[in-house]
């Protein structure tokens, strides 16, 4: 896959995780410019919650997709910015939940990846496990939880027979895949996990 389809795709899947907020955003400031006060207190709120979700998927994104920075490194820094990203996605009923235990650093951009990748077959919230050794980075999620089999069995085709990659929700598993590292999907009676084998 050439570099501009890549750069296409990864602009496309931004562009439309930012789109909600933005347009949130729009409407609240259209409602202030009309001065009807009678709603000040629900546009405070959408100007809030909005602005909180795209600086909280802004700050992701730089870091699991721009150039890499001292930041990454900062593996403290880099569970909380994955948290706040969870944070956007799920809601109060159906929250997405986090179990950070990355040991080496070097594999903080890729768990990122993989929680992205995670947080996309998961319907109505959850845990996503995270974790590492020598040569493994693998998020795990129980089968119990509700998942989108489209998602699952599409991630499965994709890395088990190469299957078309040109769909932007692809764009995580693209950046995983751009080292030639081998990825796949391991299944048990109870548990999915998604395993990056490193060097």
């Amino acid at each position: 896959m050439n570099n501009n389809l890549i750069s296409e795709l990864l602009c496309t899947r931004i562009s439309h995780d930012l789109a909600g907020s933005i347009g949130a955003v729009a409407n609240a400031v259209e409602l202030l410019e009309e001065g009807d006060m009678e709603f000040l207190d629900d546009i405070k709120s959408i100007l809030k919650t909005s602005s909180q979700n795209l600086s909280n998927r802004m700050k992701f994104f730089r870091l699991a997709f721009g150039l890499k920075n001292t930041n990454l490194d900062d593996t403290n820094m880099v569970k909380t910015i994955t948290k706040n990203y969870l944070s956007t996605i799920g809601n109060k009923d159906f929250p997405l939940a986090l179990a950070w235990n990355i040991t080496n650093i070097k594999n903080n951009r890729a768990a990122m990846l993989m929680t992205m990748i995670a947080a996309d077959m998961l319907i109505r919230g959850g845990t996503i496990n995270l974790y590492d050794n020598d040569k493994k980075i693998i998020a795990e999620f129980s089968k119990t939880l509700k998942i989108s089999t489209e998602k699952l069995d599409k991630l499965k085709t994709i890395l088990e027979d190469g299957g078309d990659i040109t769909d932007a929700t692809t764009t995580p598993l693209l950046v995983l895949q751009s080292d030639n590292s081998k990825l796949y999907v391991n299944e048990t009676n109870d548990t999915v996990l998604l395993i990056k084998e490193t060097e």
